[in-house]
């Protein structure tokens, strides 16, 4: 009897401990899709609520070229605009639409290596970007082998291709990574390339979807939402490296199941919705302060035209605003 309460006032002094208080830079990253222009055009960013926004998306090229026809007609009014208002702009590499093919090649060969590393490097000097973003998600084993775990060769690879990259990008252009946890895919990502990156941008969504086994429910709750990091942290990860991820859509299950599932924009959710689970504001501030209560490196918002209003008590940037501010990061010069 005496363990049993002992533990149940440790439970109780674990619950009632009081929340920390933002008191250095933790970056907040908004991802930035270049085809959401006529959804939330340039003007009508609000870029008070964070510190970098990331462009989505250049693509490698198998010969280890940069193909950036999505953002060519984009990148320069909008680093411009961004840097009007003192934010920095990442651009993000890659994708999940099988990009790791490219990717692949790419890192397989010294030569291509350093060809993709000199010409991300000259993009970045020719649109004045701050920051660079691989987003590696295409692997062979779980895409076409249908198997999780770790690939021991093509996980070695994304470490060797940081590497390039850093040894050519100034040192003032921050470079990150994008990861996901969980034994499927998140044993690809090696704790080695810390040593080469700024930040991981972990990708804590998508935990339920379309496939058999997948719970039907939103697809990052809370405690899912933690054991990600928590994945992370146990294979090594530095806690003030990871950005988490907070999703700004939800998933929608045709008929409660999991045979038919949509994504739906926060700011598209209508009263009444069947079998639709949203982040919530509520969520997005607890994920917010759990960052600042667990010393993560700072935040990554996926997406930001997915949002509500940012003058709406609806918003989830704005939400997280409550616990994470810009304002204690330096302002881009």
């Amino acid at each position: 009897m005496r363990v049993l309460h002992g533990v149940l006032f440790l439970t109780l002094l674990a619950a009632c401990q009081p929340h920390r208080t933002q008191t250095r830079c933790q970056p907040i990253v908004a991802v930035y899709p270049s085809w959401k222009q006529q959804v939330l055009p340039p003007a009508e960013i609000p870029w008070q609520q964070f510190t970098h926004l990331a462009l989505v998306f250049a693509l490698p090229t198998p010969e280890g070229g940069l193909d950036t026809r999505a953002l060519d007609d984009l990148v320069a009014p909008l680093v411009a605009e961004a840097h009007r208002h003192r934010r920095r702009v990442v651009v993000s590499i890659g994708g999940a639409q099988g990009y790791g093919d490219a990717f692949q090649r790419i890192a397989a060969s010294p030569e291509r290596s350093r060809s993709f590393a000199t010409a991300v490097r000259d993009y970045v000097a020719r649109h004045r970007l701050d920051g660079v973003d691989i987003d590696w998600e295409y692997w062979t084993r779980q895409a076409r082998d249908r198997q999780g775990g770790n690939d021991p060769v093509e996980s070695r690879m994304l470490v060797e291709l940081l590497a390039a990259l850093r040894s050519q990008l100034p040192k003032d252009v921050l470079l990150t990574t994008s990861v996901f946890a969980g034994p499927w895919m998140g044993e690809q990502y090696l704790p080695e390339l810390q040593q080469h990156v700024d930040l991981v941008a972990l990708m804590s969504f998508d935990f339920t979807g379309r496939w058999d086994a997948s719970p039907v429910g939103h697809h990052a709750d809370w405690s899912t939402f933690k054991q990600s990091v928590q994945f992370l942290v146990d294979r090594g990860f530095a806690r003030d490296k990871i950005l988490a991820g907070v999703p700004f859509y939800g998933k929608q299950f045709a008929g409660g199941a999991n045979r038919a599932v949509s994504n739906i924009a926060w700011r598209d959710r209508q009263p009444g919705q069947a079998h639709a689970f949203f982040e919530t504001p509520e969520l997005a501030a607890r994920k917010a302060q759990y960052v600042v209560d667990e010393g993560l490196a700072g935040l990554m918002a996926f997406e930001l035209s997915m949002d509500a209003p940012p003058d709406s008590p609806a918003s989830l940037l704005g939400a997280v605003n409550r616990h994470l501010s810009p304002a204690l990061c330096r302002s881009k010069d």
